[in-house]
């Protein structure tokens, strides 16, 4: 009768394989059944099963098979206490590839989804990105030497006191990294504004956890470490939502009163003619020794720098055709000198030719 029995290890063998061969399937069935289904709006919960079953590693199968096998053998409890942590460092092992796995899959649609609207959520998310991967295979690190019997404690201990040598050593670079961190929620700047740091501007192209990255005018790209960049000032361009304008026109003079009415008429209504500004004011200004200056302001409503250009070249253009049709003469950069008797100068004037400010 003792021969008809199987032999336990033959027994525990044959469960084994067909445990695996069991889970194996179940993970083929849910990865093409519930694949099929797999784009159609509402079934997010299908996609998650789906990249779950993907993720499913061979190792954790096998180990499950094997643990399921060892269970149908006569074994102490000291094997059984060995088996259980065994199988247990493989689940953690797994649950840790889902975990990050998932986890990634969801930074990376939040990335994506965000970007679009808002590109400060990119550096936002990234950042996230970072610190969620640490705290979470921190975190199963440490829940797997607790299970496992070991004491957690007294090597969070050991892990403070060391961290308090390492950051006196890598203070440069935790300062770097504090700012990437403060640059992520003040948002002083996002990646795609256009910003000037002291001589240097560009578009920001990347914020990363030590330095930021700008694309500057001329091709080359610029690398600042983050805590540099916020111990400058900074002029963000990307978040103007228009432009004023100053500008100076110096003119002779010989001109009249009634000439210099007449231009700065002629100013008014060529800056009223023009779409997407706003006229401020033009006033007579000044009386220099050598000219009659003449000040205007005006805003472009648009923070496009090449329309902000085309606009001011219009403008100086029609004012230069419509002097010179009446006849009004700018100061010229130059000295006029009479003679009078015997060559002793009489006089001199000295002119400034036109000037333009923008602020």
């Amino acid at each position: 009768m003792r021969n008809l029995l199987p032999n336990p290890y033959l027994l525990a063998i044959g469960i084994s394989l067909l445990s695996f061969f069991l889970v194996l399937g179940i993970k083929v069935l849910l990865s093409t059944k519930i694949g099929r289904f797999i784009g159609k709006p509402d079934n997010k919960w299908d996609d998650i099963v789906v990249f779950t079953m993907e993720k499913t590693t061979y190792i954790f199968m096998a180990g499950l098979a094997i643990y399921i096998g060892f269970m149908a053998l006569p074994h102490s409890k000291k094997w059984t206490h060995y088996g259980d942590r065994a199988f247990f460092i493989i689940l953690m092992w797994q649950v840790a590839i889902w975990s990050y796995h998932l986890l990634d899959k969801w930074l990376a649609y939040a990335i994506y989804r965000r970007t679009r609207t808002n590109p400060a959520a990119a550096s936002s998310v990234s950042l996230i990105r970072l610190f969620s991967r640490f705290i979470l295979f921190t975190t199963l690190f440490l829940f797997t030497l607790s299970n496992l019997g070991i004491r957690v404690t007294t090597i969070i201990a050991g892990l403070g006191v060391g961290g308090i040598a390492v950051a006196l050593a890598l203070q440069k670079i935790l300062g770097d990294l504090f700012s990437s961190l403060s640059i992520v929620l003040d948002k002083p700047f996002v990646v795609g504004d256009f910003v000037v740091l002291d001589q240097y501007m560009g578009e920001v192209e990347k914020i990363g956890l030590k330095t930021t990255r700008i694309r500057s005018l001329s091709g080359e790209q610029i690398i600042i470490s983050n805590s540099d960049l916020l111990a400058t000032r900074i002029r963000n361009y990307k978040r103007m939502h228009e432009r004023r304008v100053v500008f100076f026109l110096n003119l002779v003079h010989d001109l009249s009163v009634d000439r210099l009415k007449e231009a700065v008429s002629i100013i008014t209504s060529i800056i009223h003619t023009k779409n997407r500004t706003r006229f401020e004011r033009c006033h007579f200004m000044r009386i220099c020794p050598t000219s009659f200056d003449i000040e205007t302001v005006f805003w472009v409503l648009s923070e496009d720098h090449n329309l902000y250009m085309d606009i001011q070249q219009e403008i100086f253009l029609e004012i230069l055709q419509a002097f010179s049709q009446a006849g009004i003469e700018f100061a010229s950069p130059m000295q006029t000198i009479h003679v009078v008797g015997e060559g002793r100068p009489l006089g001199h004037q000295d002119h400034k030719p036109v000037d333009s400010i923008v602020s």
